[in-house]
């Protein structure tokens, strides 16, 4: 069963569409990351943050590629367009597994 995660990115001020064009850049890897089943992608520039609806394998296969971000330098390359930087900026829930119900 996929397990699904929601990421909140908000842009800090003026950076939406730099965070957007960021996403553009790098999403095609993360949708071709081993585990990854699907990513959408949804935007609200009134409020300048994105959220990124992530359906994975399993949580192990997020964490995996997470680290791989991390390895790769995505928190120094988001520390000026993400509000708070990558640490800070970034709210994650996983929702468990998909039922069938």
């Amino acid at each position: 069963m996929a397990e699904l995660v929601v990421l909140n990115f908000k842009a800090a001020k003026g950076q939406f569409d730099a965070l957007g064009d960021m996403f553009r850049a790098v999403l095609g890897d993360t949708r071709s990351y081993e585990g990854c089943l699907q990513v959408d992608v949804y935007s609200d520039e009134s409020t300048s943050t994105y959220t990124l609806v992530e359906e994975w394998e399993t949580l192990a296969h997020q964490q995996k590629y997470l680290q791989w971000r991390i390895e790769t330098g995505i928190q120094e390359a988001t520390k000026d367009i993400i509000e708070g930087g990558f640490d800070n900026g970034v709210r994650v829930h996983t929702w468990g597994k998909k039922s069938d119900i």
